[in-house]
């Protein structure tokens, strides 16, 4: 199904729904039912272009190209410097888990407060991991669709 930038074209100039469909010589309700995503035939588009002073072809959107084999490959190496940022955070979260139970016991040994540092620490990190890991494709496509739904809204 093709989708057009009529409402888009029609809201920049200033007009309404019924301008437009009598400048193009259409129905109110014609204008509407293309507004609202129905195909419309190549007469009522030309009639509809004439009335915005464009080419039919500049009223449709263009399909969204599959991502390139760059933007893909972009994509990977965002992902892998993820991953390694992630490593670098769990090696540094081990030495200083270490450090902080070596000065805890060398210190104060009847009580481990090193635990709830290690714990509070550890607890970041998984929060990390799963958002590194798991939660990537989930909110990419969030971000797409709440993009895609911000940009059809007029201003």
């Amino acid at each position: 199904m093709q989708k057009y930038r009529i409402k888009d074209l029609r809201v920049a100039k200033g007009w309404s729904q019924e301008q437009l469909a009598t400048i193009a010589g259409l129905s109110t309700r014609t204008i509407q039912r293309i507004e609202n995503g129905e195909q419309a035939s190549l007469d009522t588009l030309a009639a509809i272009a004439s009335a915005l002073g464009l080419q039919v072809n500049e009223l449709l959107i263009p399909a969204q190209s599959s991502p390139s084999g760059e933007n893909v490959q972009e994509q990977l190496l965002q992902q892998i410097e993820d991953e390694t940022l992630l490593l670098r955070k769990l090696a540094r979260f081990i030495v200083l888990s270490l450090v902080l139970l070596a000065i805890n016991v060398f210190t104060h040994s009847q009580y481990l407060w090193s635990l709830w540092v290690i714990g509070g620490l550890g607890l970041l990190l998984v929060m990390r991991a799963v958002r590194t890991l798991l939660l990537r494709a989930p909110l990419t496509r969030w971000q797409q669709r709440r993009l895609e739904h911000k940009l059809k809204l007029p201003h």
